[in-house]
């Protein structure tokens, strides 16, 4: 409950009243269908994360975000899943201005997972690119940089899920090499998810 107080704080400090307000219609009740995509990490060749143009592939760094969150308004969700899940692990596309891509990894001990980890998987979700970067090549580039940082770290599975009509997404994720495993119904009342986490295969 604090986290949904909280996070309902931070977006009527950044948003008109009417944004605010078709916000909180939207979230009343979610209910979209996922796709969900996963990689076996054992055995894949993975190589350092290639900068593209001018963009540097990298995990993020605190002053990442907080330059990303002075100069975004209002500040996207994606900028801020370390303040609303006390999560800390992400990788960015950044140029000389800063973030233009984002995603984040969530492990199986973090709160806000849609799927029923296994201690030896990773979620990735809330990726963004912003629109001034988009149609570069920069998403399957940096899931490419997280599937090697987690593949070091020794994890076995990455998966990440995608909303079926999500076109663009699905292109950079199955780009990257992940297959469709199956899909699921996220439900959710006031962003609090009442569906049932998807069970990662085992094995």
């Amino acid at each position: 409950m604090f986290r949904i107080i909280k996070i309902i704080i931070t977006q009527f400090k950044q948003l008109s009243f009417h944004e605010f307000g078709s916000l909180v219609l939207r979230n009343i009740f979610q209910s979209d269908p996922l796709l969900v995509y996963a990689i076996h990490l054992p055995g894949l060749i993975t190589m350092p994360a290639p900068d593209i143009l001018e963009y540097k592939i990298a995990k993020g760094t605190f002053t990442d975000l907080e330059h990303a969150r002075n100069q975004l308004k209002p500040v996207p969700w994606e900028f801020q899943c370390d303040l609303f899940d006390n999560v800390c692990d992400y990788f960015v596309a950044k140029d000389s201005t800063g973030v233009k891509c984002i995603c984040w990894i969530y492990y199986s001990s973090d709160h806000n997972r849609i799927l029923k980890l296994g201690p030896n998987d990773a979620e990735i979700k809330f990726c963004l690119t912003l629109p001034e970067a988009r149609g570069q090549g920069l998403y399957p580039v940096v899931i490419n940089a997280i599937k090697a940082y987690l593949s070091e770290k020794g994890l076995l599975r990455v998966y990440m899920c995608v909303h079926k009509e999500n076109k663009p997404s699905i292109r950079g994720i199955e780009k990257a090499g992940f297959v469709c495993v199956g899909s699921l119904k996220l439900r959710k009342v006031l962003g609090v998810q009442i569906s049932k986490r998807y069970v990662a295969a085992e094995g």
